[in-house]
């Protein structure tokens, strides 16, 4: 005999919607009106169907914790191993994160998709950190102090440049510096009273540099500069030397010479 629809005691104390046919998982939501008095509630039915089937999801679904803390474990494990400094606890981080990750995958009534992308972040987080870090060590490794690259060349010394020298330098020695020069014709010009250039600074420096770059043999520059007669060859070519020598150093005239 079929029972007619309507919410039965299903055998657990709880009222259950029996449809005519066999029960449903919707339970009364309070105190459902019970079979009528003297009709036959259909116990006997009880079996498979007065087993416990379930409450529909709507009311059984819990919250996703575990997915949610193996997800900002991951999140969190990803950002440090990036890091060199914490890598290590990155790393610590992205397998806790896989583990409750994976734990919570097994929760019943829960969403999965948090525990699924906690998983696969775990794994693509521990590939790029471990990336990152290899390339941040390697390019740290390569810097100034570890360059593979020719190193600079050490700083040489200042080379000093040789002293031109006279294309008719003789053989009697070395040519006076332009220092030399200019101390021996002050000494020489004011052993022979000529003082009007004492008070040019300028004048028997610009005297050394002109003789020293004169075609004067350094022989004879030696007589000259010292106040002796140089050799009857060369004698016309010292006196234009010092002319020339004293005009462009007093190019105004402005001391005397005689």
């Amino acid at each position: 005999m079929s029972m007619p629809a309507g919410w039965y005691d299903d055998g657990s104390g709880r009222q259950r919607w029996w449809d005519g046919a066999r029960w449903t998982e919707h339970l009364a939501p309070g105190d459902a009106t019970v079979a009528p008095t003297g009709q036959v509630t259909p116990h006997h039915m009880t079996g498979y169907e007065s087993a416990e089937i379930g409450r529909p999801e709507s009311a059984t679904r819990v919250a996703p914790v575990l997915g949610f803390v193996g997800l900002g474990l991951a999140v969190v494990g990803t950002v440090l191993a990036c890091i060199p400094l914490t890598f290590v606890i990155g790393l610590i981080a992205l397998v806790a994160g896989f583990v409750v990750s994976l734990i919570g995958v097994f929760a019943r009534n829960a969403a999965k998709w948090p525990s699924i992308v906690g998983m696969i972040l775990s794994i693509v987080g521990g590939v790029v950190g471990t990336v990152v870090t290899l390339v941040i060590v390697a390019a740290t490794l390569a810097g100034p102090g570890g360059s593979a690259g020719p190193a600079d060349p050490a700083p040489s010394a200042p080379t000093t440049q040789p002293a031109p020298s006279s294309p008719s330098a003789g053989a009697g020695g070395d040519r006076p510096a332009p220092e030399e020069i200019a101390l021996q014709v002050e000494q020489t010009f004011q052993s022979e009273g000529i003082t009007n250039y004492d008070d040019m600074p300028d004048f028997y420096p610009c005297i050394g540099e002109e003789l020293y770059a004169s075609d004067i043999s350094d022989e004879t520059l030696q007589l000259v500069i010292t106040g002796e007669d140089p050799p009857e060859d060369e004698r016309d070519a010292a006196a234009q030397a010092i002319e020339d020598a004293i005009f462009a150093c007093d190019p105004e005239g402005e001391g005397a010479w005689g």
